[in-house]
């Protein structure tokens, strides 16, 4: 086999578990996601061909002028992406200096846009092949370095580059790889958006990213759905994003959100093997959402019955980070009666711990019964 098979081989033998990486790698994911990635198959091939290529301190920039041939241009796209991929965490500063390089250097995000439009060719006239979906996944693994960079993030945006990943992020295709190409496309949106900058997330809100993760996570396998949630969840700890999802002006939007994650809900619910971190996810939603006083009371509402009456309690007792915030929502909400009447004294003397305090049962919960907003407890949880 030529060395020209062997690369393309290299392509179709990338696995499975290699799209969790690119697609979370960069994301502020919550403990459970990080325990959950931690179960893995073992790599396999590729390694070798990857310290070759990238082992020269001169490596980046040359790989980046070699985008520059059509020929050679698929090889640099995987060896550049694979580089990033593993030097993320152990070389932070190569990493940062890769994204403005591929940022200003001449022509490359031209290039790389040309990629795009080369995929958007393959949409409207066939149905996309394999190789074709992990070169794009290379090309979005680069965006995802650009996104990361706190000084290349906001002039990637006025690219609009962002926003042309959106027909991307609602193709729909037979292609089961696609859903994985997907997730990556998506997870460039969620880096932008977890670093919480306002005229970020104002881009966001107004590029309509909000209901565009809500349709993902009706559609999508399980990484989407989780990237898309990871979206929604950066965009409502913002002041800004908060207040527009929660806004009477936007209830179209708080409704679509709500009806997603109670459809998901109850998918998970007649799931033989539900998803821990679908949950975890869905409980973090309706708890961000109650900082804002209309968001808390829809949530009073309209909480999800597969949530507060204990469908999932083999899981929550697997998890205690699930069920930590499941017994927060349930205690703002007033529905922990409904959920644990038989274990209520252990869960408030739990949560009197965690706060320092040393209230009796029927003071912890008037405390949260009368006041003005609920008292949200565990902010590590949101932040982590």
């Amino acid at each position: 086999m030529g060395e020209k098979e062997e690369e393309i081989q290299e392509i179709h033998d990338l696995p499975e578990f290699s799209w969790e990486e690119r697609s979370l790698h960069l994301l502020e994911s919550s403990k459970l996601d990080e325990d959950l990635a931690k179960i893995k198959r073992p790599r396999k091939g590729g390694k070798k061909h990857r310290v070759r290529c990238m082992s020269r301190p001169m490596a980046v920039p040359e790989v980046i002028i070699e985008l520059q041939d059509p020929v050679g241009r698929e090889s640099a796209l995987r060896c550049l992406s694979a580089f990033l991929l593993e030097k993320r965490l152990e070389d932070l500063e190569n990493y940062n200096r890769t994204g403005h390089l591929l940022l200003h250097s001449c022509c490359t995000m031209a290039l790389l846009l040309q990629e795009l439009v080369s995929f958007f060719r393959i949409m409207v006239n066939q149905i996309p092949t394999i190789r074709a979906s992990k070169r794009l996944a290379n090309v979005l693994t680069l965006y995802q370095c650009i996104a990361a960079n706190k000084e290349t993030r906001l002039e990637f945006i006025n690219t609009c580059v962002p926003n042309l990943l959106q027909p991307l992020i609602l193709f729909e295709t037979p292609l089961e790889v696609f859903e994985n190409v997907r997730a990556v496309a998506l997870s460039v949106i969620g880096i932008l958006c977890q670093a919480g900058d306002s005229i970020i997330i104002q881009w966001a809100v107004n590029s309509d990213m909000v209901e565009i993760c809500c349709t993902c996570i009706a559609m999508g396998n399980e990484l989407t759905k989780v990237v898309g949630m990871h979206i929604l969840e950066a965009i409502m700890q913002d002041e800004s994003g908060l207040w527009y999802v929660c806004s009477p002006e936007s209830d179209h939007v708080l409704q679509k959100i709500l009806t997603t994650l109670e459809h998901l809900g109850k998918n998970l619910a007649v799931d033989e093997d539900p998803s821990p971190r679908l949950l975890f996810h869905i409980i973090r939603c309706h708890f961000i959402l109650c900082y804002d006083m209309r968001g808390y009371r829809i949530v009073t509402e309209k909480l999800p019955k597969q949530i507060s009456n204990g469908y999932f309690l083999d899981i929550v007792e697997d998890f205690p980070l699930i069920r930590d915030l499941l017994e927060e929502v349930l205690l703002i909400v007033h529905r922990v009666y409904d959920y644990l009447p038989e274990n209520l004294d252990d869960v408030l003397y739990h949560h009197s711990n965690v706060q320092g305090e040393k209230e009796t049962r029927s003071h912890h919960t008037n405390a949260l019964c009368n006041s003005d907003q609920p008292k949200l407890m565990h902010d590590q949880i949101v932040c982590s």
